[in-house]
């Protein structure tokens, strides 16, 4: 077993967190999107403090729905960076350090963070600001407008994709077998 070591930026690939992330942040923002038009009040704890307050609770409706959604993205946040992180270590001929996995992992998920404040936040609900994002009630509130909420939402999501990151990178990294290695065999 006589293995030559290889270096880190041989092994990480900037295609792939790119190609990857964009795909996660299509199929997401896609998602988030029509659960928006269905019903925006999914997302009530989403919102500033002061529109979730003007709206009110949230409906038992809408907690029924928002569950099917998070799991939903539950399931693509995990399942799209590990599809990436096999993807890669096929790649590198079935190998995939702990680090090199923990970091594609974790870039792929932050490129979909980027995009949910750059595209989702930024652009819809702030810049083109349709009817679907308001929740009744709430109608001409400036903090729709406020862009620092959305931002420190961005730097949560950067701190909240540090856990998954580490799971998915200790999964993906190691050598699974069946039954028992050739060289325990004697």
């Amino acid at each position: 077993m006589n293995q030559r070591p290889v270096e880190l930026h041989h092994q990480v690939s900037a295609k792939r967190i790119i190609v990857d992330g964009s795909i996660l942040s299509g199929l997401i923002g896609t998602l988030v999107i029509a659960a928006m038009v269905y019903n925006a009040e999914i997302f009530h704890d989403d919102y500033p403090p002061d529109i979730q307050e003007k709206a009110g609770p949230m409906s038992q409706r809408a907690k029924r729905q928002r569950r099917i959604v998070a799991l939903l993205l539950f399931l693509l946040l995990f399942d799209v960076p590990i599809y990436s992180n096999l993807k890669l270590k096929r790649r590198n001929h079935g190998t995939l350090p702990f680090l090199v996995a923990w970091l594609n992992a974790y870039a792929v998920s932050a490129i979909f963070n980027l995009f949910d404040l750059l595209v989702i936040d930024y652009l819809v609900v702030i810049g083109l600001h349709p009817e679907f994002v308001v929740l009744p009630g709430t109608e001409g509130m400036a903090s729709y407008h406020d862009c620092f909420f959305p931002f420190v939402g961005f730097l949560k999501g950067l701190g909240f994709g540090l856990v998954p990151s580490l799971l998915i990178a200790f999964f993906t990294s190691r050598q699974w077998t069946k039954g028992l290695d050739h060289d325990q065999v004697t």
